[in-house]
């Protein structure tokens, strides 16, 4: 969705700059969506803008968590089987849009075989392998691989390609000069010339150019434009040659939001200042004790510094430190996470949930829970993102840079094809006919794809099929 409305529909940046900040967004701690959302809007109108759009992005699943966690308490339950299918028509159609997404990029960022290969093999081990390390060796890997091939390997085959075409090109003088020595050529210059001397006699009741007036050759030479002048075309006679003019849709003329690279160490600074103090107020968290805010921050916080890429990694992690240490149940957590999955909004939305249950069991204000974490939670990634923005706008012009990101758009394309399975993989436990939810996927594809819907329409018919599927299964 966030392809097809900034860079296809508005245009505010560049396919190649999407892609690249992506795989930046895929490489640093936090959702991936959230924090790519957020740097599209600090390149376009600035640090309060971004903060806003990224509250606009991320607040509807935050408050739905929020109020959840404050009225869950003791609440125990099974989710009804009704939501489930609605969930699952929701993610089918989700699962539709990110192939979408991928089939149009690879258009731009798959374009030779090393591209390809290295996006086929990032999705293979992507899916194959979701430690929390693989997403940024993964990118690193496929920007090395590409910088070598590119500086190493690409002009040596490209002299080698060379000199064949230097070889063929010798072979057909040879082969010109054989058919010389046998008279060839001259017999059909004697033919072409026979053609020219009836042309010319066919002609000689024409009126020379030279003698006509210069008026009327103006009024020839426009005339030969059909149909007039055309604002999509430019004729130029001194070339006789056509251009077709480039327009692309949106502003991509405008300058993009900067900032000086003193500040970008100052946010690193900051970052790192947090993470030590939260390392340090981890340690003497005792499992089973009541947490305090503080505790609840630096829990959130570090988690929200060592995830990357969000997703599903985060949620067995979240498990070891607030259902193991005793702060809420293992059922309330489970009803929460079956509710942050029917959800649009990062996964990190989860923490609002975690901290509102888990202040309320010690009796403490569960509003006050829900935002401590929040902010902790999210906060690390959105202050390395807009670390690296200025590092970034620096180096990616410099042509090492640019080899080096060629191969970490592909890896990222292929992360987005892999993102396709592992959203399958969270629809399947859940019961249902997997045909139907692939039928499902499939029309979104289409409808979005081709028949131009827009995407909150797909997803609506998405979890209206999911519907059908309830009243016509499950009832």
């Amino acid at each position: 969705m966030l392809n097809d409305e900034i860079v296809v529909k508005r245009g505010w940046v560049l396919q190649e700059q999407f892609a690249e900040l992506f795989a930046i967004s895929q490489s640093l701690p936090g959702p991936a969506a959230a924090l790519l959302a957020y740097s599209l809007t600090l390149l376009r109108s600035g640090f309060v803008c971004a903060i806003f759009g990224f509250i606009l992005w991320s607040f509807p699943g935050a408050v739905v968590c929020t109020v959840a966690g404050l009225l869950i308490g003791d609440i125990k339950g099974d989710q009804p089987i009704w939501a489930i299918r609605l969930e699952q028509g929701l993610a089918a159609a989700a699962i539709g849009l990110v192939a979408l997404a991928a089939h149009r990029m690879s258009r731009n960022l798959a374009t030779d075989n090393l591209t390809r290969v290295l996006a086929m093999c990032a999705a293979s081990v992507s899916v194959l392998y979701t430690s929390a390390w693989v997403l940024p060796v993964v990118m690193i890997s496929g920007g090395l691989i590409n910088f070598v091939f590119d500086t190493l390997l690409s002009p040596l085959l490209n002299q080698r390609d060379e000199k064949k075409r230097l070889r063929q090109r010798e072979a057909k003088a040879t082969s010109l000069k054989d058919d010389l020595e046998n008279g060839r050529a001259a017999a059909q210059e004697a033919e072409l010339s026979d053609d020219k001397e009836k042309h010319v006699e066919k002609d000689d009741s024409a009126e020379p150019l030279s003698s006509r007036p210069v008026q009327s050759v103006k009024e020839e030479i426009t005339n030969v434009i059909i149909g007039g002048y055309d604002d999509h075309f430019v004729i130029s006679f001194s070339h006789f040659s056509c251009y077709r003019h480039c327009y692309t849709r949106g502003d991509t003329s405008r300058k993009l939001f900067s900032y000086s690279r003193k500040l970008s160490l100052t946010l690193l600074a900051f970052f790192i200042s947090f993470l030590v103090a939260s390392i340090l107020v981890r340690a003497r968290l005792i499992s089973g004790t009541a947490p305090g805010y503080g505790d609840l921050a630096s829990t959130f916080y570090f988690v929200g510094s060592i995830i990357f890429g969000g997703g599903p990694v985060i949620i067995p992690l979240l498990k070891t430190y607030v259902v193991d240490s005793g702060w809420m149940t293992s059922q309330q957590f489970l009803i929460g996470l079956s509710l942050v999955q029917s959800l649009p909004g990062p996964n990190f939305n989860f923490a609002c949930y975690l901290g509102a249950v888990a202040m309320i069991n010690i009796g403490n204000n569960g509003l006050a829970g829900a935002i401590v974490s929040y902010i902790a939670i999210f906060c690390p990634g959105l202050v390395l993102k807009s670390v690296i923005i200025p590092f970034w706008q620096l180096l990616r012009e410099r042509p090492a840079v640019k080899r080096v990101f060629r191969g970490v758009n592909a890896c990222a394309l292929g992360l987005i094809f892999s993102a396709v399975w592992m959203l399958f993989e969270q629809v399947v436990p859940l019961g249902g006919s997997d045909g139907y939810h692939v039928v499902i996927a499939g029309v979104a594809f289409i409808t979005a794809g081709f028949l131009k819907f827009p995407a909150p329409v797909t997803i609506v018919l998405g979890g209206a099929m999911g519907a059908i599927e309830y009243a016509v299964s499950d009832r």
